[in-house]
């Protein structure tokens, strides 16, 4: 079995937010737009999961960015207020890293 199919089997219930609506011109429905939190094993977890991101709502898509791309926004930010030394520094640090961690994201 996939390791995505385990991990759903272990964690059934997802656990999303609704975060607005929109219509369908043609049919005149509303149609739910929605975030998804995360999933959990049992509905309780789940509910408990909801309640905690109602109190303290974080970006759902910042915990899915990758190494590489805090490489290029820290490059982008950090880089022109740098001598060339440093920037040349910081990419040789970053080329050492492991080349998964340039393609996975977190899990």
């Amino acid at each position: 079995m996939p390791i995505t199919l385990k991990l759903l089997a272990l964690n059934p219930y997802i656990v999303r937010k609704t975060v607005g609506w929109d219509i369908d011109t043609e049919t005149g429905k509303r149609k739910q737009q929605y975030i998804t939190i995360g999933y959990a094993p049992t509905r309780a977890k789940g509910l408990e999961m909801l309640m905690v991101y109602n109190k303290n709502p974080y970006d759902i898509e910042a915990s899915k960015i990758t190494f590489a791309e805090v490489f290029e926004k820290l490059s982008a930010e950090k880089f022109p207020t740098i001598s060339d030394s440093n920037a040349k520094a910081y990419k040789a640090s970053y080329n050492t890293c492991n080349p998964c961690t340039t393609e996975c994201s977190r899990i």
